[in-house]
């Protein structure tokens, strides 16, 4: 191909790459920087059903209701939309406490079937003064007003006498509301309590710490009810609903922190529900549930505007981008996108800068194998492992085996060896060691056929170099694969991997000297 042609094709394809990225930054208003000034959120619930009898036919309704996250004073639902084939739903809200439901139905369910809830959150500059609210009347059967009467001589149930005595410790314990709140959650944690055990015995065992602080604040005629919901951190697949206590003080409800007992969230949480209703409610049918939610931290505010205007225009750019994936998959796809840029990177190092590797791609598994292990101790099980495939492997070659049994064989030493050293490291404490695991086994067996081949045609001093070489390569990789601004990049702007393409296209039209050769034939030049 003459290099006219070479040209025209790499600046077509960086021409579109950077024209479809400045047209989604300038334009759709996707940020280049992945820092920020606001905490934004993805937050998505995947429920899967399950036929109970999948291999019967007829008709089988199944109603389903699923509980909807609440905004708060300092968090907004910026959008919300329910992916659900070939189901009718409808979103309600059913009760004085403001929850909202959505109730989804069909008449007869498949083998399975997915729904999926999600909705971007972030967090307002300062939270919006709430509305001034009547406190609920007291109503719970264990306040004195509400107790059953007793008769002449008749003593106190021993629950009341409980009761009573923890509460009466809290008060005086405590000085104002908020501290009556904490010391009654101090105390509801005390499972070596008489009185808590008696309380627990009496009527649920397996009443949590939350509820049973909820039933003395209401015994205590404290008005409280109890909040369930998820905390927002960073990438989290499956996060565990939490429970905690709203109070409500000075007109209007008040969380308690459930880690620090005090008022106002440290952390960040959204209230997904409240009440004792649960997350999810067959209304109807038999089916089998599984449910999850997933929680993706957004570093940038302007990507949380950009998705959302672009989701009110309906912009081709954001439905056929990686955000209408579901957050399993885009949490994939962001290592997957890394790959590209370690082949990248390996290319130059190869034909410009000319360090010695054994194959392309070996270097990138290494560096998304580091990762998890880090650098230093993924060179260490890689040397260890590799030297340990070379002695077996020397060994082999007195046997006399065909190539493939031999390779066959080179595997399951090679799994042995990980095994044994997984095995190793645990009993000595280095939890480290339990990654090791992640390190490619295919690429590693290859590698000790290949080091063999090279130690027996080139020599020891070609091979080290060729497996220094790699391993330099793939700890250069990981430093770059593993930068933030890297990483936003490629997964905000995709469109990226056709410049990365012609960048590849221009090394490998190189042709001149590289590096290396410039040194070792640097008396030549002289």
């Amino acid at each position: 191909m003459r290099s006219t042609k070479i040209w025209v094709i790499v600046a077509l394809l960086a021409g579109i790459g950077v024209a479809m990225m400045l047209y989604k930054h300038l334009v759709l208003e996707f940020p280049l920087a992945p820092d920020t000034k606001y905490n934004s959120w993805f937050v998505e619930a995947r429920v899967d059903l399950y036929s109970r009898e999948p291999w019967k036919r007829g008709d089988k309704p199944v109603v389903l209701n699923m509980q909807l996250p609440h905004p708060a004073d300092n968090l907004v639902l910026v959008d919300e939309n329910i992916i659900a084939r070939r189901f009718g739903h409808a979103i309600t809200a059913r009760d004085a406490e403001g929850n909202r439901e959505a109730t989804f139905s069909k008449r007869r369910i498949d083998a399975q079937e997915t729904i999926f809830y999600r909705a971007i959150v972030y967090e307002l500059d300062a939270p919006s003064p709430g509305k001034a609210e009547k406190p609920p009347a007291p109503n719970s059967p264990y306040s004195k007003e509400n107790r059953p009467q007793l008769a002449e001589g008749e003593q106190q149930a021993p629950i009341y006498l409980a009761l009573d005595a923890l509460i009466d410790e809290a008060r005086e314990r405590s000085a104002s509301t908020k501290t009556f709140v904490r010391e009654i959650y101090l105390l509801a944690r005390s499972a070596q309590d008489d009185r808590v055990k008696l309380i627990r015995d009496t009527l649920d065992p397996h009443l949590t710490d939350t509820a049973l602080a909820a039933l003395l604040l209401e015994a205590a005629e404290v008005p409280t009810r109890i909040a369930h919901g998820i905390k927002l951190t960073q990438d989290t697949r499956r996060g565990q609903f939490i429970d905690w206590l709203e109070v409500f003080v000075k007109d209007k409800w008040q969380p308690v922190d459930p880690e620090q007992y005090s008022f106002g969230m440290q952390d960040k949480y959204i209230a997904w529900w409240y009440g004792n209703d649960r997350f999810l409610t067959l209304e109807e049918g038999r089916a089998h549930i599984e449910s999850a939610v997933s929680v993706r931290h957004n570093t940038n505010d302007a990507l949380t505007r950009a998705i959302w205007k672009s989701g009110q225009n309906s912009n081709v750019f954001l439905t056929f981008s990686f955000y209408n994936l579901p957050l399993e998959s885009q949490i994939l796809f962001k290592v997957l996108l890394m790959i590209p840029v370690g082949g990248l990177a390996i290319a130059f190092l190869r034909q410009v800068i000319g360090v010695r590797t054994f194959g392309t791609f070996m270097p990138v598994l290494i560096a998304l194998a580091f990762r998890q292990t880090g650098p230093l101790w993924g060179v260490a099980f890689l040397c260890a492992v590799i030297g340990l495939g070379l002695a077996v492997r020397f060994y082999l070659d007195r046997l006399k085996l065909l190539l493939v049994p031999r390779l066959a064989a080179v595997v399951i030493v090679v799994v042995l060896l990980i095994a044994v050293l997984t095995v190793i490291s645990f009993k000595l404490g280095l939890e480290r060691g339990l990654s090791i695991g992640l390190f490619p086994i295919v690429i590693m067996t290859m590698t000790i056929e290949r080091m063999t081949m090279v130690w027996e045609e080139r020599g020891p001093s070609e091979a080290f170099q060729q497996g220094f070489g790699s391993i330099a390569v793939g700890i250069l990789c990981y430093f770059v694969m593993n930068l933030q601004m890297v990483e936003h990049l490629f997964f905000v702007f995709p469109e990226l991997l056709l410049v990365a393409l012609a960048a590849t296209l221009l090394i490998g039209r190189y042709s001149g000297y590289r590096l290396t050769e410039l040194y070792r034939f640097r008396v030549l030049a002289k």
